[in-house]
């Protein structure tokens, strides 16, 4: 069982993306898993690319528990850099069920396992579920009201202590996912997780700005 039974660990993978989708050159960024504890195991917010299981790996070593704790894994969104390593980790994981948005499902890989569709105001372990369309269909955002922490997926993402949007490229529809953007900007919580870039000190002062920013 995890040793850290309130804390968040995130685990940090590069991620390369090709020349032509961000500009003419390829760029290095990265994508961020989030492993969550509580009272029965670790849930696991996203799988991030193929390979991540061994950074993941480490990442529960590093919070004293292993694969066999890992209960749920919920999809923040189906991307690649968010999902495609999925069936590594539920090689890894056999008692964690998958949990995503609706709209997302059809896009998910899970081989034979089945995944669950999770809908605006339910609640997993600690974690209550906010639908968030517009980077995707089914995008998903967490927030866990006790601990007063935010996942917010894709709808902003955090570069050499800026934030902004999502690129146009990979959002689905902007105005969606301004709106949802805006919902979590009005959320109490003191600490923001973003899906790409580390944590901001000010990361819910930054969120309320970006949103009214358009």
């Amino acid at each position: 069982m995890p040793n850290q039974p309130t804390s968040v660990f995130p685990v940090a993978l590069d991620l390369q993306i090709p020349a032509g989708m961000l500009g003419p050159d390829p760029v290095t960024a990265d994508v961020h898993c989030f492993l969550v504890p509580h009272e029965s195991g670790v849930l696991l917010v996203d799988t991030g690319p193929p390979g991540s299981q061994t950074a993941l790996t480490a990442g529960l070593a590093h919070i004293g528990a292993g694969w066999g704790d890992v209960t749920d894994v919920v999809l923040t969104h189906a991307h690649f850099d968010h999902t495609a390593g999925l069936p590594q980790v539920l090689a890894l994981a056999p008692a964690a069920r998958v949990w995503a948005g609706a709209e997302d499902i059809p896009a998910v890989d899970a081989g034979e396992r089945p995944v669950v569709a999770l809908k605006d105001g339910d609640h997993l372990r600690t974690l209550t579920v906010l639908t968030t369309p517009g980077h995707t269909p089914g995008h998903l955002s967490l927030l866990d009201e006790a601990a007063s922490l935010l996942f917010v997926g894709d709808l902003a993402g955090a570069r050499d202590g800026t934030l902004s949007r999502a690129p146009a490229v990979f959002t689905a529809d902007a105005a969606a996912a301004d709106a949802s953007l805006r919902r979590v900007a009005t959320l109490d919580a003191n600490r923001v997780f973003f899906s790409h870039g580390g944590e901001l000190a000010d990361g819910p002062a930054a969120l309320k700005g970006l949103a009214e920013h358009t």
